[in-house]
C-alpha cells in the first residue's frame, strides 16, 4: 500500500483518485475509459438545478504503460475526453469547462497499476485572463524582431494581397504598441529579452500553484520565429496542444500543459 499513499500525497488540492488494479499485463485504453467514466460518476457535485462533474482527469501510469502509448497518446488523450464529454451529455451532467484528460509517469506504480485524480476547473473567460494581477507592471517595451514586426504589420493590415504587394506606410500601421506576455489561471508575466522560467518555486516568473509541475519546470524564450519552450528536465514533462515536448517553437494559440496547468501567449495592447 505503500505506492496509494505517495500518490495521494502527489494529488493533495483535488478530489481522491482511485487506483485501478488489472493483472500484470499493460493497461490498456478500455480500462482507462471506464475507470474515468466511473470517477466522473463518483465525484459528481449536486447543486441547486445542476449536477456538477469535475472536468480535468490526471491518469498516473507505470513507466512501461506509459511507453506503450507514445506514439498516439495526445490522440488517446483527445479521444479519452471526447468519450468523458458524451459520457456527460447522456447523463445529463454539468461539465465546468473543456473536458481534459493528462497523463502522468508515476515511477512507484507496477506495470497494469494505475491512478486517477479528478478535478473541477472552470475555464476563465477571455475578459478574466486578459486582466492583469493589481501589481503587474509592464516591462520595458521587447525588442522587436523581424518575425514579430511582420507579424504586427500583417495584423494590422487588413488585406494579405495587399500586403505582400509592397511595402506598408508607417502612418497605416495604426495598432497600439504591444507587449508579449505569458498568461495563465494565477496571472500574467510580460515576455522580454530574458527567458520567462516556468515551475512551482516561488522564485520562478511563472509560479504555478500546481504539485505536479517541478520547481522550475521549463523556460520561455523569444527568438526569430516566435518563441521557444524548453523542458528543463522536469519530472512530468511539458505538453504543447497535447504532445509531449523537449524544445518547440510556439506561438499564439498554441497550449501549454504543465501538470494541470494551462499556459498561452498572448499579444497585450498599450
Amino acid at each position: 500500500m505503500g505506492f496509494l499513499r505517495r500518490i495521494e500525497n502527489r494529488l493533495e488540492g483535488v478530489f481522491e483518485g482511485g487506483i485501478g488494479r488489472t493483472f500484470r499485463s499493460n493497461v490498456q485504453p478500455v480500462e482507462l475509459a471506464r475507470k474515468l467514466t466511473k470517477e466522473m460518476d463518483d465525484n459528481k457535485v449536486i447543486s441547486v438545478s445542476q449536477v456538477y462533474v469535475p472536468n480535468v482527469y490526471t491518469v498516473f501510469l507505470a513507466p512501461d504503460d506509459r511507453d506503450q502509448f507514445f506514439s498516439y497518446e495526445a490522440r488517446l488523450r483527445t479521444e479519452l475526453a471526447g468519450y468523458l464529454t458524451e459520457h456527460a451529455r447522456r447523463e445529463g451532467f454539468s461539465l465546468p469547462g473543456r473536458a481534459r484528460v493528462l497523463i502522468e509517469t508515476a515511477e512507484e506504480l507496477e506495470v497494469g497499476s494505475f491512478g486517477i485524480a479528478a478535478q473541477m476547473e472552470e475555464t476563465p473567460s477571455p475578459s478574466a485572463r486578459a486582466r492583469p494581477p493589481a501589481e503587474f507592471t509592464p516591462d520595458a517595451p521587447p525588442v522587436a524582431t523581424p518575425a514579430l514586426a511582420a507579424q504586427a504589420a500583417f495584423e494590422a493590415d487588413d488585406s494579405m494581397e495587399e500586403y505582400f504587394g509592397g511595402s506598408p506606410e508607417p502612418a497605416r500601421v495604426s495598432a497600439p504598441v504591444a507587449d508579449w506576455a505569458v498568461v495563465w489561471s494565477g496571472g500574467v508575466c510580460p515576455i522580454g529579452a530574458t527567458p520567462v522560467v516556468i515551475g512551482r518555486s516561488q522564485d520562478c516568473d511563472v509560479p504555478l500553484s500546481d504539485g505536479n509541475a517541478s520547481r522550475r519546470h521549463a523556460e520561455l524564450g523569444r527568438s526569430d520565429e516566435g518563441f521557444v519552450l524548453r523542458d528543463l528536465d522536469s519530472t512530468n514533462g511539458t505538453m504543447v496542444n497535447g504532445r509531449r515536448i523537449r524544445s518547440a517553437t510556439i506561438g499564439t494559440g498554441d497550449e501549454i500543459t504543465i501538470g494541470t496547468s494551462t499556459l498561452r501567449i498572448e499579444r497585450r495592447h498599450g
